[in-house]
């Protein structure tokens, strides 16, 4: 009996070690849990991350600062390029929130000079300008400096005045935004056209006064306004003068005077600008030579005072918008600066429009200020 007792609590014990060795490894868990900290950290650490994202995301939020340089051809003498400031600064204010962007911009005047315009491009790149919008001041000056500059990653982009390079090489700008100068006289010459057909001749005479000295610019304009003049009367002449004084009123109206002298039929005049069809109209007046019917080019504000008055001698103003230059100007180098976009060689501007007595109620001029 004894013995089966003993047996018995023999056997309890071997059971009850081998309990106490089943228990150990449930230690282990035990212990993992502990080291589950390291999980509890990572997760206190992610949520320490989020909690730094809106932070990350206002610093993405920032708008990107840019500085940009505008060197325009004449501010000094002929406030149409006025107009050039007012788009640029419209661009920003209508656009400035779409592409996260602030531009500080230097503007610069040329006074219609070259080597002022080279010293202008020379300060933007000296003042850390992002990119440069550049009206230059000819066909060519600015070519070697630009194909410097952008070599070196400033980008430009060439308003109103069409370069002319001599090979594909000098073509670093990125664009050229300009209206389309053959337009704006196709658009004077149709005014003209409208206007011939009612006197019932076959054979009129047009004045146009170009300005050699902005080439292709002032010839493109004139043969837009022949072309159109001579497709409806093939008997018409077209006598073409070139200001070669100031391009001026005063130098058109001297030159006109000295025309009037040996023409004794003109039947409309046009021109360049409005500088030179003003005082082609002042020397036409003084003479009396009330048979004289006059078309602008560009935006004047004597012009539009007199379309507006109901002035019998003037046909229209086809305007060439500064405010839409600029504007398209400042779009553009944005897109290369923020988006990296390679644009297309010419940047759609919107087709001239003809101002006439019949639709100037339609246009709020008055409230133009780059009209002087």
């Amino acid at each position: 009996m004894k013995k089966l007792i003993a047996l018995v609590l023999a056997l309890a014990m071997v059971f009850a070690l081998g309990a106490c060795a089943a228990d150990e490894p449930a230690a282990t868990p035990s212990d993992d849990t502990t080291s589950t900290d390291t999980p509890t950290d990572t997760a206190t650490d992610t949520t320490t991350d989020t909690t730094k994202e809106p932070a990350t995301d206002t610093a993405d939020g920032e708008k990107t600062q840019l500085k940009i340089g505008v060197s325009i051809m004449e501010l000094t003498a002929y406030t149409w390029y006025q107009g050039v400031i007012d788009g640029c600064n419209q661009w920003l204010e209508e656009n400035g929130d779409e592409f996260n962007v602030d531009i500080e911009f230097m503007f610069e005047d040329s006074r219609s000079d070259v080597a002022t315009m080279l010293t202008n491009v020379e300060n933007m790149v000296s003042a850390n300008c992002d990119g440069i919008i550049l009206f230059p001041a000819d066909a060519s000056s600015a070519i070697p400096t630009m194909k410097q500059y952008v070599a070196e990653g400033i980008p430009f982009v060439i308003g109103d005045y069409a370069q002319e390079p001599t090979s594909e090489d000098d073509i670093v700008w990125s664009t050229f935004v300009g209206h389309d100068m053959k337009a704006l006289g196709v658009k004077a010459g149709e005014l003209a056209v409208e206007y011939l057909k009612t006197l019932g001749k076959e054979d009129p005479t047009c004045l146009f006064i170009t300005v050699p000295s902005s080439g292709q610019v002032s010839a493109d304009r004139f043969t837009g306004f022949s072309e159109t003049v001579l497709a409806a009367f093939p008997n018409a002449t077209i006598i073409e003068e070139g200001d070669t004084g100031a391009h001026n009123r005063d130098s058109a109206q001297t030159l006109t005077e000295n025309v009037l002298q040996r023409e004794a039929t003109i039947d409309v005049v046009c021109g360049h600008n409005d500088a030179e069809v003003v005082g082609a109209y002042n020397a036409a007046m003084q003479q009396g030579r009330t048979d004289m019917k006059f078309i602008g080019i560009a935006g004047d504000i004597d012009v539009l005072n007199w379309i507006a008055d109901g002035n019998e001698y003037w046909l229209g103003e086809v305007l060439q918008d500064p405010v839409v230059l600029g504007y398209q100007a400042t779009d553009a180098i944005c897109r290369v600066l923020l988006n990296g976009e390679t644009l297309d060689a010419n940047y759609d501007l919107p087709e001239p429009e003809a101002i006439t007595p019949d639709n100037i109620s339609e246009y709020d001029w008055e409230s133009w200020g780059w009209l002087g």
